[in-house]
């Protein structure tokens, strides 16, 4: 993998175990867009960007994140990832369940100049809310 995808990652990895906005700062582009399933509109930029992440991390104090494959094409990167925690506090007006997540997913990422600045982040929100308690599983089986 070349070295500016794997700065990268290892950035991403710090940034959502760690929290720390710094990070964020180097990672992301000042007109960055982050789409994600769990928000409406596109984050905007770092300090937005890391504003979700410390929403994140204070719904899920364990919050772990993994990287599990990449490929790099061109300016595109892709990654498969595994994310954890266990939902201590509210989220996305959601009030805590105490129940731990896995979730997997696909991240795209546009890179320019050595930053992200557009991001789309996919995964199965429903199961999610599922291993939540929030959701019913009826007739829904998770992807492993």
């Amino acid at each position: 993998m070349p070295e500016d995808a794997k700065r990268i990652l290892d950035s991403v990895i710090q940034l959502w175990n760690t929290g720390d906005s710094e990070v964020a700062k180097k990672l992301y582009s000042d007109n960055a867009r982050r789409y994600d399933p769990n928000q409406p509109e596109p984050g905007r930029g770092p300090q937005e960007i890391s504003r979700y992440i410390a929403e994140v991390r204070t719904a899920y104090p364990d919050f772990h994140l993994e990287i599990n494959e990449s490929v790099q094409e061109g300016n595109l990167l892709v990654s498969h990832w595994t994310c954890t925690g266990t939902h201590r506090g509210k989220f996305l007006g959601m009030p805590p369940t105490g129940r731990g997540i896995t979730i997997r997913g696909l991240t795209l990422g546009r890179i320019e100049d050595g930053k992200i600045t557009e991001e789309y982040v996919y995964f199965d929100r429903l199961t999610m809310l599922e291993q939540l308690g929030l959701a019913s599983n009826v007739g829904h089986r998770s992807a492993q």
